[in-house]
């Protein structure tokens, strides 16, 4: 997933010169962990090295940390000869054309959706901001510490996850029982048809305080959060040997290419480039 923020340019890395080189030649003589992917809700965390895309837009927001060292944003990436801007964390804005130059080094990317409060608050605790990227976030420090020494397993996140949350000041709305049975359902069967006045009259609200109470407990609005839980179980089924077309009907997607057209669009890139990849997938809630 976090390929839609990176262009590695092997000419500049391989360049002695480039301030890249010494870290490469460190990180060839290290075992590099597992890459870990972590479906979080209606957000997702990467952490690995980055993949090789080029310019192009996400319909998400994200939040790409250098965990290693400073990464660089093209301050405009329709004209990359302008320059980058150098730091170690970068918000990304949603729909903004970008183009991001990292080493071979880990990365990772915080994923959130540009509907939910997430993005707002990930803004807010900028230092530098921009109309289409942000920088330097208030405690990156502390978040890079957490990445760096995390365990990258089921395990690892469990015990990580509260503490990432909290350096990210992450959404954490009021509990709700009947909010989060909706959710868990959600997350059982994504393939379902149901809609947000189903799952009202399931619960005994009227629609509108259904639709309300839910984003009010999870950040997000209902359908953008079952577009998230279908994302998350066709992902898990293509990495558990589905192949697509099966991983996308299991969903709820009408084909492969509804979900490949959904995961691009959200992600900037196909589900395919994940898929390549040898990377653990942990869905948490």
């Amino acid at each position: 997933m976090q390929g839609d923020l990176i262009l590695s340019r092997a000419s500049d890395v391989g360049d002695p010169r480039h301030p890249a080189a010494s870290a490469l030649s460190e990180t060839s003589c290290r075992v590099r962990p597992r890459s870990l992917l972590v479906s979080w809700g209606a957000r997702a965390l990467y952490v690995g090295p980055a993949f090789g895309l080029l310019v192009h837009r996400n319909a998400v927001a994200v939040l790409a940390i250098g965990l290693h060292g400073p990464l660089a944003v093209a301050r405009d990436p329709s004209e990359p000869d302008l320059g980058f801007v150098e730091c170690r964390t970068a918000l990304i804005e949603p729909n903004q054309l970008h183009l991001i130059r990292t080493t071979d080094e880990d990365h990772a990317f915080v994923y959130v959706d540009a509907l939910s409060s997430d993005l707002a608050v990930l803004r807010g605790r900028c230092l530098r901001r921009g109309h289409s990227v942000s920088f330097d976030l208030d405690n990156e420090a502390a978040l890079i510490d957490l990445l760096l020494n995390m365990e990258r397993s089921a395990k690892g996140w469990r015990t990580a996850s509260g503490q990432i949350a909290a350096a990210l000041s992450l959404h954490r709305g009021r509990t709700d029982a009947r909010i989060e049975a909706a959710v868990r359902s959600l997350f059982a069967a994504p393939g379902e048809e149901t809609d947000a006045a189903g799952q009202a009259v399931q619960i005994g609200l009227s629609p509108s305080r259904f639709q309300h109470l839910f984003k009010e407990v999870t950040g997000l609005a209902f359908r953008r959060f079952r577009l998230w839980a279908r994302m998350r179980a066709a992902l898990a089924s293509a990495v558990g040997g589905a192949t697509l077309t099966q991983a996308a009907h299991e969903a709820g997607f009408s084909s492969s290419a509804h979900l490949s057209a959904a995961f691009k669009a959200m992600f900037g890139m196909p589900p395919t480039g994940l898929l390549t990849n040898a990377v653990l997938v942990v869905e948490a809630s």
